[in-house]
């Protein structure tokens, strides 16, 4: 099951995970512990053929806590195809919220690189420039992040994640 109970730390977050992934047969995650590249996500994973990365964090912060170098490193990800979202533990629901960037091109278009059920909000001018954030681009309201599933167990969320990903 592994529903929520209180995650402290990014660290007790991936034990979690890699708890639940030993019990997958087609579940292959890898951490990544990189001071060389800078922005690089914490996990790479792949769910039955189905590959993304995966940033963790413990708590709701500003940015969802991520540094200008993590949110660049997403956008470009996803401008390539790939595909990378943040894990978050949800302490009001006691489960999990996944959410990703959601950028905008020098023409304030959204980049969502195909995500069903996407809704694009052109209500924040936001302008990105040689994969570089300008100053202000991330509001208190979180409008480049949008929530992607929300469950109580990360089970259901990756099992749901995956169905996502193969439409």
């Amino acid at each position: 099951m592994l529903g929520f109970s209180l995650v402290v730390n990014e660290s007790q977050l991936w034990k979690k995970i890699n708890s639940l992934q030993k019990t997958q047969k087609l579940w292959h995650f890898t951490r990544i512990e990189s001071a060389t590249i800078r922005g690089i996500p914490d996990l790479n994973c792949l769910i039955n053929g189905c590959e993304f990365w995966l940033e963790l964090k413990s708590k709701e912060s500003k940015n969802l806590g991520l540094s200008n170098y993590q949110i660049n490193w997403h956008i470009k990800h996803q401008k390539c195809g790939g595909q990378v979202f943040i894990l978050l533990p949800s302490t009001k629901q006691r489960g999990f919220k996944l959410f990703r960037v959601v950028g905008l091109d020098s023409r304030n278009h959204i980049i969502s690189n195909h995500i069903p059920n996407h809704i694009p909000n052109h209500t924040c001018n936001h302008i990105i420039s040689n994969h570089t954030i300008i100053s202000n681009h991330i509001d208190k309201n979180q409008g480049i992040f949008r929530l992607v599933l929300e469950s109580r167990t990360l089970s259901d969320l990756f099992e749901q994640l995956e169905k996502l990903l193969k439409k």
